[in-house]
């Protein structure tokens, strides 16, 4: 089967485009669906290693380094802010020379941080590998991904994103793997092997990327334009060609109006109050969940279990939306996950943890994909990355804070509490902020 996009028309956009441009599958698989494919792929692997996985390392790293639990978390913290002064950077380059290339470029220091990592026997070398992790990743991650998604769909566009965040859930079942290998070959080793894996898998991965369906003879969702006509062809599954009168046009927003209207600071806010109190858990899940008795491979195990748990919580927040309204879902997601993090703030056994984990999962996943959905309709196709990219300092400020503070608390009073009821409160405080949403009826 012949998978690869068509080759671009001299003539670019919908009016020039040719049979030849048309893609050469006898099974007509719209590549946009490969595309889905790659990114779920990639997320599957950051979030195993990094994502979730990277608080594998906290407890070897203290040991090893003979350090504090907050100066290993101000690395986690660090990357979190070069996150966010990136941000605006990454979105104009992703506009500028393309998602390919960008996230090429990416996998390559992804892979090179860990390699790194390896050979860190200070703390100072131990914070420039991660960032260097952390700058890879973020290249190499969520911004363009999401970018082409968007521009590649658009009726189907909450399904494509559950489906790629769907990663993140696979990727979680392989925590326990990679805590195991760190714990039985040594962190270091496992550093190693990781680093040079993701090159090999991931450059590929990224080589699939294209921009934009346009480009290559499409309309979103696989549609085609027909030949020298103002109607457009779409093929369904079956390769069965019908007539689309009406192709959905999303109105452009440019930068400056987005940041001038008050959408934007209300969806920038609420963001950064959702995961906020992620920001604390993707660090100190592990370390809290140790702290109750539980060994560090199964308390691994559970960090697994919340992110499978987040996999239908992405399709039930995908569904929920479409029938009650995004807006209405959304914060009740919000409210869900505020409410699994007291549960773990109390647990003391096995079994409340396994119940944090379920409620925290299902509402994380569905918090994650509506929020990302609501992103692409206030923002639209054209200006995503660059209004994307301009959120990631707001939502920075405060999740760059949350593990720190996670970790002086601890380090203070020897408990998790009094952090995780202060991330809570301000977690749920984004249900609030999402009442002033303005959204277009679709």
């Amino acid at each position: 089967m012949d998978s690869d996009p068509p080759s671009k028309s001299i003539q670019t956009g919908i009016q020039g485009t040719t049979e030849a441009d048309r893609p050469r599958s006898r099974l007509r698989v719209f590549y946009g669906w490969w595309i889905v494919a790659a990114a779920t792929t990639a997320s599957a692997i950051q979030s195993a290693v990094y994502n979730v996985g990277a608080q594998a390392l906290v407890l070897p790293l203290e040991r090893d380094l003979n350090t504090t639990r907050t100066a290993i978390t101000f690395a986690f913290s660090l990357s979190r802010l070069e996150g966010g002064v990136t941000g605006p950077i990454e979105g104009y380059l992703i506009h500028w020379i393309g998602p390919r290339r960008y996230m090429m470029v990416g996998w390559l220091f992804f892979g090179a941080g860990f390699l790194l990592l390896s050979m860190s026997t200070s703390l100072y070398q131990f914070y420039g590998a991660f960032l260097m992790i952390t700058l890879g990743q973020s290249v190499a991650g969520f911004l363009p991904i999401i970018t082409v998604l968007i521009n590649w769909f658009f009726r189907w566009r909450g399904r494509v994103i559950a489906i790629y965040q769907l990663g993140g859930s696979i990727g979680a079942i392989l925590v326990p793997v990679w805590a195991w290998s760190i714990q039985d070959y040594g962190w270091r080793s496992a550093c190693f092997i990781v680093g040079i894996l993701t090159v090999i898998v991931g450059v590929p991965l990224a080589a699939m990327m294209r921009n934009s369906p346009e480009e290559h003879g499409y309309l979103p969702d696989g549609d085609r334009p027909g030949e020298g006509g103002a109607s457009y062809v779409a093929t369904s599954d079956a390769g069965d060609a019908r007539t689309v009168s009406d192709v959905p046009v999303e109105e452009t927003v440019t930068v400056a109006q987005a940041l001038r209207g008050g959408n934007f600071w209300f969806l920038a806010l609420a963001h950064t109050a959702g995961i906020t109190a992620w920001g604390a858990l993707r660090v100190h899940q592990i370390p809290a969940i140790v702290d109750i008795g539980i060994s560090e491979i199964t308390a691994a195990g559970l960090v697994s279990f919340t992110l499978i748990m987040a996999a239908p919580g992405r399709l039930i927040g995908g569904f929920l939306g479409d029938k009650m309204g995004l807006r209405r879902v959304a914060a009740s997601a919000f409210i869900l996950q505020s409410i699994a993090v007291l549960i773990l703030t109390f647990s003391t056994t096995f079994v409340q943890v396994v119940i944090f984990a379920i409620v925290f999962g299902l509402s994380f996943g569905m918090r994650g994909t509506l929020m990302t959905v609501l992103r692409a309709e206030v923002f639209g196709r054209e200006n995503f990355s660059r209004l994307a990219g301009f959120m990631d300092p707001i939502s920075s400020v405060t999740v760059v804070l949350a593990p720190l503070f996670a970790a002086f608390m601890y380090d203070t009073t020897q408990s998790y509490q009094f952090a995780f009821v202060v991330l809570a409160v301000l977690n749920c405080s984004g249900a609030l902020l999402l009442i002033g949403l303005k959204l277009r009826p679709r």
